[in-house]
């Protein structure tokens, strides 16, 4: 089991936490027929290890776009995608927020979820 060690040893060995999380339920109807998004909750997550995807990372990206920045985050704490009326987390790391695009759970390499942020700002 060489790999359940080396995957749980990063999120601990790489710690970079804590980071906040934007995290927001579901959007609600309204008196108008329309629909709000709720103020999302704000938590910290730690540990975290984090670093911003380049080269072979960006190539096996299953999304067209492979322009925007993207950044990797190992976690012991599930992160959501956007689904199911469910919105997305985002993620503030190095002062910059990233938006979850996918996430992986790799529970039985040492209960590890690594999950795929897109940049969300655009630094001019």
């Amino acid at each position: 089991m060489v790999l359940l060690s080396t995957v749980a040893s990063l999120v601990d060995s790489l710690n970079v936490g804590p980071l906040m999380v934007d995290r927001s339920g579901a959007p609600v109807a309204n008196a108008w027929g329309g629909y709000d998004t709720p103020t999302p909750a704000t938590f910290s997550i730690n540990p975290i290890a984090a670093h911003v995807s380049t080269g072979r990372d960006l190539d096996s990206d299953r999304s067209a776009d492979r322009n925007s920045e993207r950044a990797e985050f190992y976690t012991r704490r599930r992160l959501f995608v956007s689904d199911g009326g469910q919105a997305a987390d985002v993620i503030t790391y190095q002062g910059r927020r990233y938006r979850i695009t996918q996430t992986q759970n790799y529970d039985p390499q040492g209960a590890v979820y690594i999950s795929i942020g897109v940049l969300e700002d655009i630094q001019q």
